[in-house]
């Protein structure tokens, strides 16, 4: 059963698609069946893109390294989860999208940390 959102401004996922362990996919799908306005970022329109549009989130195609991008998909937001693939990229991607996040007010911001504990080790 869904509920109607009290605040209707959308709540941005990125790695909604959910290339790498379903993180962002799986909180995409429990936002919008609790009623929530969901903006899903997606690195590229494919199958798992129309995925998202058909469960009724509002999907839009961008880098987490292109601030043009991320200003466009964090606009409107007031509240983010934000999970990405551990790459060479994550540390930029992760300050570009604070730091815009920081820009447009957004009032949360949730990092969902996708290392498992067998990519750890004594020292990291």
């Amino acid at each position: 059963m869904t509920t109607q959102s009290s605040h209707p401004s959308p709540i941005l996922v990125t790695g909604a698609a959910g290339a790498v362990g379903s993180i962002g996919r799986n909180v995409t799908e429990m936002l919008l069946a609790k009623g929530h306005n969901v903006r899903a970022l997606v690195r590229r329109e494919d199958d798992r893109a129309e995925a998202l549009r058909q469960l009724g989130a509002e999907v839009m195609q961008g880098d987490l390294t292109d601030l043009i991008a991320m200003h466009r998909a964090i606009e409107g937001c007031t509240r983010i989860y934000f999970g990405m693939s551990v790459s060479a990229d994550y540390l930029t991607a992760t300050v570009n999208t604070a730091a815009v996040a920081r820009h447009h007010g957004v009032e949360a911001f949730v990092n969902m940390s996708q290392m498992t504990v067998t990519q750890m080790s004594i020292t990291e």
